[in-house]
């Protein structure tokens, strides 16, 4: 793979391309979220800087350099994560593996990278990295690469390129996913690419994720059956649902404005609305011709009951009543 073969990102592969035609700067911090991709491109731009045949759009991907870095044995590359079960990297491990490292000449390509993990370093390490990014050495280059860039000093930022990632398109997820899963439906691909929030790492999360998929074919299935439940169905039944699955409540609760907005849609225009749940396009269409009253006011006032019950997760209410409260007013809007 090369910078070419990444998705998205034009502005940072932009600003990359850019870079490695004339001087490459010596120190990077790659930021976004956790998921969209920080290691992918950290790994790019290290494999183009060790690359002894570079091109104009990154690496070559065939000289001896490119090699060893595809087998992961390239050996003048180091890179630095927090050890199993601990949160910071340790300071001994950048004074051995860096501070004592970077004086001595690469052994394979011109440069020598050292890739760190910045949302894990405390901040005696970041002062003990500082002296390294304010001189560092001839043909050494840092890649840091952190979630939350708030939490590195001041004196760093001021010395690193810094290379935002922002969120993807879905078409681009889309991709992305496609070229790292086989045999999932096209339908799957679509709705975890738009629910991962432009996060290409939560999406192929969510296509492996078993509890993911049974989460949304219960709530969607909760809509559908809504009309004819009981009031001990709902608040027996379903609320010990959301009870058991609390930790997931965020993804619950957009589940069902998801299906709730599908209702919307399709009352609004049955032949042009553009569906989250596609796939369940038959079934909301029955559920409509099975529910004659229903109109858009009442699925208005049953997605602001969703949007209350978020809100008043926030100021610490009762998350039993909360959710009571919210299922039954749904309840109310759609029983017509």
């Amino acid at each position: 793979m090369a910078l070419r073969d990444l998705v998205g990102q034009s502005e940072v592969r932009s600003r990359i391309t850019s870079m490695l035609k004339g001087t490459p700067a010596q120190s990077y911090l790659i930021t976004g979220a956790p998921g969209i991709g920080k290691h992918t491109w950290g790994n790019e731009l290290a494999k183009a800087l060790l690359c002894q045949d570079l091109k104009e759009d990154g690496a070559c991907g065939k000289c001896p350099s490119c090699a060893y870095f595809d087998a992961g044995t390239h050996p003048d590359i180091r890179r630095f994560e927090a050890a199993k079960g601990k949160k910071s990297i340790k300071v001994e491990d950048l004074r051995s593996g860096l501070i004592a490292d970077e004086a001595v000449n690469p052994q394979i390509s011109k440069n020598k990278v050292y890739m760190i993990n910045a949302d894990q370093l405390a901040d005696v390490s970041q002062n003990l990295l500082l002296k390294s990014l304010e001189e560092p050495p001839k043909g050494v280059a840092f890649i840091l690469m952190c979630s939350d860039q708030s939490k590195l000093l001041g004196t760093i930022l001021s010395r690193v390129t810094v290379l935002p990632l922002h969120p993807y398109s879905s078409d681009d997820i889309e991709k992305i996913v496609r070229s790292k899963t086989e045999g999932a439906s096209e339908d799957k691909i679509k709705f975890c690419a738009e629910f991962s929030s432009g996060i290409p790492g939560k999406a192929l999360a969510l296509m492996e994720d078993e509890e993911f998929s049974q989460e949304r074919e219960h709530i969607f299935e909760l809509v559908m059956k809504m009309p004819n439940m009981s009031y001990t169905d709902i608040l027996i039944d379903e609320v010990s649902y959301w009870n058991d699955n609390s930790d997931r409540t965020e993804e619950l609760l957009l589940l069902l404005q998801w299906t709730l907005g599908d209702l919307a849609v399709l009352l609004a225009s049955a032949s042009k609305g553009v569906l989250k749940n596609q796939d369940k396009k038959e079934k909301l269409i029955g559920f409509i011709k099975d529910s004659r009253g229903l109109t858009l006011i009442n699925v208005s006032n049953a997605v602001n009951a969703v949007t209350d019950f978020a809100s008043g997760l926030k100021v610490n209410i009762s998350y039993d009543a909360a959710c009571s409260n919210m299922l039954l007013k749904i309840h109310k809007e759609l029983k017509q």
